[in-house]
């Protein structure tokens, strides 16, 4: 039998604050309170990146001073593959985070290491590695 979620006072209440705190996000950043997000928001405060507005830019998703192009990949610990489209960037982040979403890691290779790792998916369009592969070769920022 399904273990329902039942609503209770302090659920409603949690509910209503996460409403509000992610419509106030929405309106000072103009893009939806989500992990993938949270991890480029790390690496701009890490790295002292500006974000690219467009947030399905192919390519990348922040540029440093010097337009160096970043894409940033975010995962949990316990995922094992990390993917990419293209390498239309100069560096690519890897960004862990935990279950409170405080950054566990960061790391960063260039566009030529990427190629080096990760290896064509034809059947689904896209590129991929591991993460101990990624981490193996990488430098670890945080």
């Amino acid at each position: 039998m399904l273990n329902l979620i039942k609503l209770n006072e302090k659920k409603i209440e949690v509910f209503k604050n996460a409403i509000a705190t992610m419509a106030n996000f929405k309106k000072v950043f103009n893009r939806d309170l989500n992990p993938a997000f949270i991890a480029e928001l790390y690496a701009a405060e890490k790295l002292d990146l500006g974000i690219n507005p467009a947030a399905t830019e192919r390519g990348f998703d922040a540029l440093d001073s010097e337009s160096k192009r970043y894409e940033i990949k975010y995962r949990r610990l316990d995922t094992q593959n990390v993917d990419a489209n293209n390498f239309n960037f100069d560096y690519m982040i890897l960004a862990n985070l935990d279950d409170d979403y405080r950054l566990v890691g960061m790391w960063r290779i260039n566009t030529d290491q990427a190629r080096q790792i990760f290896l064509s998916r034809e059947r689904f369009r896209k590129y991929q590695t591991t993460q101990a592969k990624f981490k193996s070769i990488a430098e670890r920022i945080v």
